[in-house]
């Protein structure tokens, strides 16, 4: 379980989140939603401690242990992930390298070159990956909808346990944004929980959620059941 309790962060000694709780279930489905500038992505990026966000109040919890102790690679390999907005070019970081360092990290039997190879090309053709994108630079020149799909492939590798989407639909065609939708749905399981953080609602015709948390000008988080979403969509969000 991971546990968010009264939770207040600032940037430059600005609140941009104000008592926040949430508890988030592993096997059980999550929406964010809120309108732009309500700081909705400020909450994943504070639960995967980037150095913009101070918590200066209460805690974050995961299975009882303080997150907030935990260093942002130590809250990966505990089974956090988190899927970026703008998912960011790497520079002379080739991905065959990002990803056997990465499925390494949680390892105690290190892969070689050969033996990750074996393990990553069925990956590949399982998500229509040209296994040449191994050899580029991480995610430079990649479209918005490969840079998704290189994601979905770290999911696959990686199986993390609490999954955030930062508005996984930025940037995508109708096409591209079915196919990423429906390969996420398949990672949907009882094993993890997604956290989908968004201001459209297209995504939850395709993946369903048990709770949603609206958050309103940075103060509070209301929670509801599913239902809301769809009083949203057709009211727009109260003022």
């Amino acid at each position: 379980m991971l546990q968010i309790s009264d939770l207040i962060v600032t940037i430059e000694e600005n609140n941009v989140l104000t008592w926040v709780n949430m508890t988030i279930e592993q096997g059980k489905n999550y929406c964010l939603l809120g309108k732009n500038g309500s700081w909705k992505s400020s909450l994943a990026m504070t639960v995967m401690w980037h150095p913009s966000y101070e918590v200066t109040w209460w805690s974050i919890s995961l299975d009882g242990e303080d997150l907030l102790e935990m260093e942002p690679d130590e809250r990966a390999k505990a089974w956090i992930f988190l899927a970026f907005q703008s998912i960011p070019e790497v520079k002379w970081v080739k991905l065959f390298e990002f990803l056997r360092t990465i499925y390494n990290s949680r390892r105690e039997k290190k892969e070689s070159f050969v033996s990750f190879k074996r393990i990553i090309l069925p990956y590949l053709a399982e998500l229509w990956i040209d296994k040449e994108f191994l050899w580029r630079d991480l995610n430079v020149w990649f479209s918005w909808g490969e840079r998704r799909k290189i994601e979905i492939l770290q999911l696959k590798l990686l199986q993390p346990s609490y999954i955030f989407l930062d508005e996984v639909d930025s940037g995508l065609d109708v096409d591209a944004f079915r196919s990423v939708a429906a390969l996420l749905k398949e990672l949907d399981s009882d094993e993890n929980s997604l956290v989908i953080i968004t201001h459209y609602f297209t995504i939850l015709d395709h993946i369903d959620v048990d709770r949603v948390f609206v958050l309103q000008e940075w103060e509070v988080v209301k929670e509801w059941g599913p239902e809301i979403a769809d009083e949203i969509k057709a009211n727009g969000f109260w003022s």
